[in-house]
């Protein structure tokens, strides 16, 4: 492991000109602001399997995902061009997720853009930009993982990796719901396994969703549970298996 990557997680903190800044949420002091090492050894599984030559990251903070992308990277044969988009970093992050970017050796490798995602996104498709995976971890608001989603579905190519970032919120696991419905998408790995078998309570359940009947009145959610889906933990990665083809009017039940 980087030694820079190894020193933050064993101290949970950065160090700065000023001294050492705990890894908690500078607006929010209860919460921690980094993937931990379960999700840094899902997303570095993910580079290593797709091998990207273009990949995308929302949301920098204090660049601790970023360095697990980036030491997975550069071991590969031909390291690609990983872009970041924090439109905060020089604000409430004070710079430290691109000081400790440099500081571990990853600079070369990483394309930050100071820009909101909501316009950035765009832009990207715009200029006809694919990505191979991309990492999703700003904002957690649901109409945003939902734009960010929208505008990712366009970027990503075939075989690609989207990974969600704190997917046990309600506001993020609704988008990753809504992403497996879609024809060309499929679990790629969370954080957490999923259960193993099914009770006879959830078999009944499962059956009892397929009837018309019963689905206009129960919710999706209900009839289709979490682990049925594989949707466990604090990271969910999906592959793209396809090119996103669905009908004008296409619609599906979440």
């Amino acid at each position: 492991m980087n030694p820079l990557l190894q020193q933050i997680l064993e101290t949970q903190s950065v160090v700065t000109d000023a001294g050492a800044v705990s890894l908690r949420h500078p607006e929010f002091p209860d919460r921690f602001s980094h993937v931990g090492r379960s999700t840094g050894e899902l997303l570095q599984r993910a580079v290593a399997d797709v091998q990207p030559k273009v990949s995308l990251e929302i949301g920098l903070a204090y660049g601790v995902s970023t360095l697990f992308i980036c030491e997975a990277i550069a071991a590969l044969p031909a390291p690609g061009l990983h872009i970041v988009l924090d439109p905060y970093q020089h604000g409430k992050w004070q710079g430290l997720g691109l000081k400790n970017v440099q500081a571990a050796g990853y600079g070369p490798l990483v394309d930050f853009r100071d820009e909101r995602s909501e316009l950035a996104l765009p832009k990207m498709v715009a200029e006809g930009l694919r990505v191979d995976l991309v990492f999703i971890d700003g904002l957690h608001r649901h109409d945003q993982v939902c734009m960010e989603f929208y505008f990712v579905n366009r970027l990503l190519r075939p075989g690609g990796i989207v990974l969600f970032d704190d997917a046990e919120r309600p506001s993020v696991k609704r988008v990753i719901r809504q992403a497996l419905a879609y024809p060309c998408y499929e679990l790629y790995g969370s954080t957490e396994l999923a259960r193993r078998g099914r009770s006879a309570l959830g078999t009944l359940r499962m059956r009892a969703g397929r009837l018309p009947a019963v689905r206009r009145i129960v919710r999706p959610d209900v009839l289709t549970r979490d682990w049925d889906l594989g949707v466990l933990g604090r990271c969910v990665g999906l592959r793209k298996t396809s090119e996103d083809e669905r009908e004008p009017h296409w619609d599906a039940d979440v």
